[in-house]
């Protein structure tokens, strides 16, 4: 009886190994963006063809996700060559880079943040977010676009700092405000630049 125990024991160790997929986990294969008659796809490491190409410009997986140029603009696409229902958010030097693991992503004119799996972590809704800078960034609700020759910046609104979970740092007080720095950001108060620490605290309370 015992002994019977003992291999139903075994059977049920082995089949829910076998279904948890117990063992080392899998590291996604490296997959590169290249180009052919003017179109761009992605090729994985061993040279094979993943992703026809299709596409205007592409930029190489960064974990799960790549940023594509189509038609409409730049989008992001997963690996199976899908279209994501969320846009890069663009910068001078193209699809945002990832700052501290998160990228910024653009979904009904809101900003949010993604991780390199693509699932958005922080979900888009400030009107601006600058990246993370030693774990803390800056946003701002009600600040627009304003554009100047070849520069455009935010102007108006209130500005506050969010951390890497989302979460409220330091409240929307402020009518700008500059990346953490050496454990301090320089924001405008009453149209004045002070500095601030983490928690919100002015230089003269260090």
């Amino acid at each position: 009886m015992r002994s019977m125990k003992k291999r139903l024991f075994m059977f049920f160790l082995v089949f829910a190994c076998l279904t948890a997929s117990c063992g080392p986990k899998k590291i996604p294969e490296a997959v590169t963006a290249f180009e052919e008659n003017g179109l761009w796809g992605f090729r994985d490491g061993r040279g094979q063809i993943v992703i026809e190409p299709g596409f205007q410009a592409a930029y190489d997986f960064r974990g799960q996700i790549a940023a594509v140029a189509v038609a409409e603009g730049w989008r992001f696409i997963d690996r199976g060559g899908h279209i994501l229902d969320i846009r890069p958010f663009m910068t001078d030097n193209g699809p945002d880079d990832y700052v501290e693991g998160l990228a910024r992503f653009v979904k009904d004119g809101r900003i949010g943040f993604l991780n390199e799996e693509g699932r958005a972590v922080i979900p888009a809704q400030f009107d601006f977010a600058a990246p993370f800078s030693e774990g803390l960034a800056a946003f701002c609700i009600g600040c627009r676009k304003i554009t100047e020759g070849e520069h455009a910046s935010m102007k108006g609104g209130r500005w506050g700092f969010i951390n890497v979970l989302g979460e409220m740092a330091i409240k929307p007080d402020y009518e700008e405000a500059a990346p953490f720095e050496d454990g301090r950001a320089r924001v405008k108060l009453g149209g004045e630049w002070i500095d601030i620490d983490r928690l919100g605290k002015t230089a003269e309370a260090f």
